[in-house]
C-alpha cells in the first residue's frame, strides 16, 4: 500500500489503471478507511469503478471514460484528504 498526495492522485490514479491487468483492483482509500474508490478491470478494455463513501455507485466503463471518472469522484470523495492510499490486488487467488 502507497501513500499518494491528494493533489496528485487523479493523475497517479488514470495511470495505474492503465497497467491493470484483468482480475486485479485498485483500491484508492482515504486514512480513516471509511470511503473508498475500486477500480476493478474486468477484461480487455472493461473497467468496473465503485464509489463507496459519499456515494454508492458503480459504471461499467472503458478505460478512457475511467480516467475521466476518477477526474469527478476523487475531488468528491476526498476533498479534505491530504494523503491517499493505493494499493492493487489480485482477485484470483492461487490455491
Amino acid at each position: 500500500m502507497s501513500k499518494v498526495k491528494a493533489q496528485s492522485a487523479v493523475k497517479a490514479a488514470q495511470q495505474m489503471i492503465h497497467r491493470l491487468k484483468p482480475d486485479t483492483r485498485l483500491d484508492i482509500v482515504n486514512f480513516k478507511k471509511d470511503r473508498m474508490v475500486y477500480v476493478t478491470c474486468a477484461g480487455a478494455d472493461q473497467f468496473v469503478v465503485d464509489e463507496e463513501g459519499f456515494f454508492h455507485e458503480e459504471w461499467r466503463v472503458d478505460e478512457r471514460e475511467a480516467a475521466s471518472i476518477l477526474k469527478d469522484i476523487i475531488p468528491r470523495e476526498f476533498p479534505r484528504s491530504h494523503e491517499l492510499r493505493f494499493s492493487v490486488k489480485n482477485l484470483k487467488k492461487k490455491v
